[in-house]
């Protein structure tokens, strides 16, 4: 067990003590749980474009070129046509624990390619609401509402599904950690190629600590926050409900309730929409967080989704401030114990495990200090 293997002597106790408060829920809104309150015990191509056209669409969307179709990359390389300092995470060669688990071909962005879900994941995330109320879900065929954002205009490709060898994409995934606040990390995280930021995250009046720069913002309904034209809504969808109200959200805003009031309408460019692949989503709870908990939390979601999409990650605003305590940087209100449906602490070894193989590279803010 992942948990067994991270385990050192002579750690101290102000680290255990930390390890085991992992267990809050520190990356997502402690208000807002995509699935309802827990108990006690959280302009692309049209489709009928040539595929020469479609290509040079995705290099003109990434900013990059000579791609590399998935699922055919390389063994780590130092050829000269390749940036010698670009890590490559998704390479083989560098972890044997990571390999073991990495898959290329379970895409993150649920488009037109994979639309159709293998049995197992249809079942498994259709029942996520079920599997928590006791409701009797009706099956139904997720594909026509993927398609019925499609037809809105929503990309029906997937930006990554080649990659490039000439350059290095290199993502920041910033969370919302108190940890972050008075870090002056803000320049810095601007200057990555993509910033990958969650649920109702702050940038403004926080410029200082976390950036400006947004690239793509990770929300479901019960998070959703308005977004600047040049910022992609990535939806992550844990029911059905939340792909029917991404379209009505942005035409006639007729969904206001899933388990509870959410925004009708949202201000996000409707060509930049992509939608958080529910086979990705499984793939993630069963090799990388190894079914612990109900679901992985959407920080874990996003790490992954990372892994999956870039060269280097690098990840900031995750864990307790320089107190030991759990709170968002925009506000000084601690948050409490995960009340079960996601196993944090494991989830907090995991990206200490990532960080270990040399995956990720965690940026710990003022608790660093």
């Amino acid at each position: 067990m992942l948990m067994a293997k991270l385990r050192r002597p002579g750690t101290t106790k102000v680290v255990f003590a930390l390890t085991i408060v992992g267990a809050v829920y520190y990356f997502v809104q402690p208000c807002k749980c995509p699935l309802g309150p827990a108990r006690s015990t959280e302009s692309i191509a049209p489709h009928n474009v040539d595929k020469e056209s479609e290509n040079q669409l995705l290099r003109e969307v990434r900013g990059d070129e000579d791609p590399v179709l998935i699922g055919k990359s390389a063994a780590v390389t130092t050829s000269e046509s390749v940036q010698p300092t670009c890590k490559r995470i998704w390479q083989k060669g560098r972890s044997s624990w990571f390999d073991s688990r990495f898959d290329d071909n379970i895409r993150p962005v649920w488009s037109r390619a994979n639309i159709e879900l293998p049995a197992d994941a249809r079942t498994w995330w259709m029942n996520l609401v079920a599997q928590r109320s006791n409701q009797r879900i009706k099956d139904e065929d997720p594909a026509p509402l993927l398609t019925a954002l499609f037809d809105i205009g929503a990309p029906d490709v997937d930006p990554w599904a080649s990659r490039n060898l000439t350059g290095c994409l290199r993502c920041a995934v910033v969370g919302n950690s108190g940890n972050l606040r008075q870090s002056n990390y803000g320049e810095e995280i601007d200057g990555y190629d993509l910033i990958l930021r969650l649920n109702g995250a702050p940038t403004k009046g926080w410029e200082k600590d976390v950036g400006h720069r947004t690239t793509h913002h990770f929300m479901y309904p019960e998070s959703s926050i308005d977004l600047p034209d040049d910022v992609s809504f990535v939806l992550v969808n844990f029911k059905p409900l939340d792909v029917k109200w991404m379209k009505t959200a942005v035409t006639d805003g007729s969904i206001t309730r899933t388990w509870t009031s959410v925004k009708s309408r949202i201000q996000t460019n409707k060509s930049k929409i992509l939608v958080y692949n529910p086979a990705f989503f499984k793939y993630v709870y069963d090799k990388w967080t190894e079914r612990q908990g109900l679901w992985p939390s959407t920080g874990t979601l996003v790490v992954m989704f990372a892994v999956h999409v870039c060269d280097e990650v690098d990840v900031y605003g995750y864990g307790a401030d320089i107190h030991g305590k759990w709170n968002h940087y925009w506000t000084t209100t601690y948050m409490g114990q995960s009340i079960g449906i996601h196993n944090t602490t494991y989830e907090h070894l995991l990206l200490q495990k990532l960080q270990s193989e040399g995956i990720v590279q965690i940026h710990l803010g003022n608790a660093n200090h």
